[in-house]
């Protein structure tokens, strides 16, 4: 989940939140009890054959255009959040000579050579609205988790020019697997287009295979940073412009019947998280105890506490419907994980 993110959408929030989804009814029907191969070759046939736009246009939608409703900032629709940074800026400056904001290619445009071609250089799934900086610190490195004495921060983001890395901060670590799980599936060579593949391998930078990795580190970021409302959102604003939607978000499980564990087994819809669900959960504002139990019967595998600030105070790991409550007053927001949704909460902490 995103902090920042969620620390706009929360500052006005009211104690219940309602998750649901925009999938088309029947959208996913040809991949209904495939598996393998075929469940991937299915996938494809339906996101394949989008509506495309150009990169740049000065009479007609572009990508710009797109972004700026798909990665608005939810309560203030005139700016867009920016990936890796989570700043919120005023979307109208789209570049304004390096003081504004750009569009960052999640799979590197040079991972196939398709800079911002109509296709795969202009697929709005895989753009995301950046930080200039940032964007070009990141450069084409392979994802993964950089661990070695070369690695530098950026806005909570690590990267190795040695080791030609980049990790992202831990809240956008699931978007972006997600965005290079779509680019793998959406482009397989057909129609004359590239057949971009994820793997193991870290490329040089001045590699044009259409590869990208680290495939092992994407799989694991995807479990951590489950899917979102503004990846939701976000999925459900591209597909009113290009007609097709990104399959991870949408049913996040499909991951494990293509590369986890259940490569053998047919996938269904129906074995799904409803996304719809509703979840009422009580939140007693003003608190003033030191741990918080919730009243519900869900038991939430990941329990989050960030300040104001979007650092984390607590966080617990493991079936749970309790935390502990920071020592100083002021405002806070919860993240409850369960399965694949994700819960927010703000609270007020007072004196007792």
């Amino acid at each position: 989940m995103k902090t920042a993110h969620f620390l706009f959408i929360l500052a006005n929030c009211a104690c219940n939140i309602v998750v649901y989804s925009q999938i088309p009814t029947g959208y996913y029907n040809s991949a209904e009890n495939q598996s393998e191969q075929s469940l991937k070759s299915a996938l494809h046939n339906i996101i394949n054959d989008h509506v495309e736009y150009d990169y740049t246009s000065s009479s007609e939608t572009d990508t710009w255009d797109i972004l700026k409703v798909a990665d608005a900032q939810p309560n203030n629709p005139n700016n867009v959040l920016l990936i890796y940074t989570r700043e919120s800026v005023n979307g109208s400056q789209e570049y304004a000579s390096g003081a504004g904001w750009n569009r960052e290619h999640v799979w590197a445009k040079s991972r196939g050579d398709f800079g911002t071609a109509i296709g795969a250089g202009t697929d709005v799934h895989n753009l995301r609205a950046s930080n200039i900086n940032v964007n070009s610190t990141r450069l084409n490195y392979s994802f993964d988790d950089c661990t070695s004495n070369s690695c530098k921060n950026t806005f909570g983001n690590y990267y190795s020019s040695s080791a030609l890395i980049f990790e992202p901060r831990d809240e956008d670590k699931g978007d972006v697997a997600r965005i290079i799980f779509y680019m793998d599936v959406r482009y397989e060579g057909g129609d004359d287009e590239l057949d971009l593949e994820m793997i193991e391998d870290v490329l040089s930078t001045s590699s044009k295979q259409p590869r990208h990795g680290v495939r092992s580190t994407l799989l694991e970021w995807h479990a951590q940073d489950p899917v979102d409302d503004f990846e939701r959102n976000r999925n459900n604003v591209i597909y009113g412009y290009q007609e097709n939607r990104n399959p991870f978000i949408d049913h996040p499980e499909l991951v494990d019947y293509l590369w986890g564990d259940k490569q053998d087994q047919q996938w269904n819809s129906s074995l799904s998280i409803p996304s719809n669900r509703q979840v009422n959960i009580h939140i007693p504002n003003p608190i003033v105890t030191d741990y918080l139990n919730f009243e519900s019967d869900i038991n939430f595998n990941r329990i989050k506490l960030f300040n104001i600030d979007g650092k984390v105070i607590h966080e617990h790991l493991g079936n749970s419907n309790r935390i502990q409550m920071p020592a100083s007053t002021g405002i806070y927001f919860l993240q409850l994980h369960h399965g694949n949704s994700v819960i927010l909460k703000k609270l007020i902490i007072k004196e007792f």
